[in-house]
């Protein structure tokens, strides 16, 4: 998830993209996991910037 929150912070990468670069079949399923990890969408935390 550090690499996947990285790349949301440093790339302008479509979510779905930098989901399946860390092994999710889906941007839903990317996006739970990321929540569940993180406490913030990854929409939220690339706003972040």
């Amino acid at each position: 998830m550090q690499v996947a929150a990285r790349q949301l912070l440093d790339s302008s990468a479509k979510l779905l993209t930098i989901a399946n670069e860390v092994g999710y079949e889906s941007e839903a399923a990317f996006s739970r996991a990321f929540k569940r990890v993180v406490c913030m969408s990854p929409r939220d935390w690339r706003r972040r910037r």
